[in-house]
């Protein structure tokens, strides 16, 4: 028997289903392959993707401006609480005494702030911001055990009221303020992390010295630098000098 291996048209046409049921077989079996391999995300990662696509495909989310993200970085940094006054005054008159160059320094609790006095004809050359010799090094050690408080510090500086001599300081205005300028830079130096605000009282406190004690001494009193530990660690809105006598 011979058979006829050859189709006619109208055959053909019947078996082209078969390719049409092949090709959609195909997609199937490759739309399987694809759920099966979805199926295996993990699904917080997932969700982080979608999360993101969402808030970047969306036109109307919350913009974050430049300044924001530095507050959340100064939100982080971690601020210290300032230190109890009553125990800085302790810890600051105990080592004031044993110094051999500061030891007629004299530390007072204030209400709000500790005031450390420190006599200026023993730590500057006379008419001079310049230290003297013998208290430089005492002075570093007093920037050292500053340097590691976190309350807010201020500096002010006061004269006597004879008149400063010299073209470099014209006043005794000049001359407090430098030398405040002087005391700080050092505890700054130290380690010291805060803004240190420096004021030059010049004379103006003399008149709030105890009228009652001799003159020469109402002047050793008036030539000194007060070191103003405050009670916590903000500025505060202005510096009261001279409130330690």
């Amino acid at each position: 028997m011979n058979l006829d291996l050859k189709k006619s048209p109208e055959q053909a046409n019947k078996d082209s289903w078969m390719i049409v049921f092949a090709d959609l077989l195909a997609l199937l079996l490759t739309f399987f392959v694809l759920m099966f391999s979805m199926s295996s995300v993990q699904v917080s990662k997932w969700k982080a993707v979608v999360e993101s696509l969402s808030e970047n495909l969306n036109p109307e989310r919350a913009q974050i401006q430049e300044e924001d993200w530095q507050n959340v970085e100064a939100a982080q940094i971690p601020i210290k609480e300032a230190l109890n006054l009553s125990y800085l005054n302790r810890i600051f008159s105990d080592k004031l005494q044993y110094d051999p160059i500061l030891r007629r320094s004299t530390v007072t609790e204030l209400d709000d702030r500790l005031a450390i006095a420190l006599p200026a004809d023993l730590i500057f050359e006379k008419g001079a911001s310049k230290f003297s010799p013998g208290a430089y090094k005492s002075l570093q050690e007093l920037a050292v055990a500053l340097e590691s408080i976190p309350n807010k510090i201020t500096v002010v500086g006061h004269t006597d009221l004879e008149p400063t001599s010299g073209r470099r300081y014209p006043t005794n205005w000049e001359l407090s303020l430098v030398r405040a300028i002087s005391v700080a830079q050092m505890i700054e130096a130290a380690g010291y992390s805060q803004n240190i605000e420096t004021f030059g009282n010049g004379p103006s406190r003399f008149s709030a010295l105890d009228q009652n004690i001799l003159l020469s001494d109402r002047y050793l009193l008036a030539r000194r630098v007060d070191i103003f530990i405050h009670q916590d660690t903000k500025a505060p809105l202005q510096a009261i000098a001279g409130d330690k006598k």
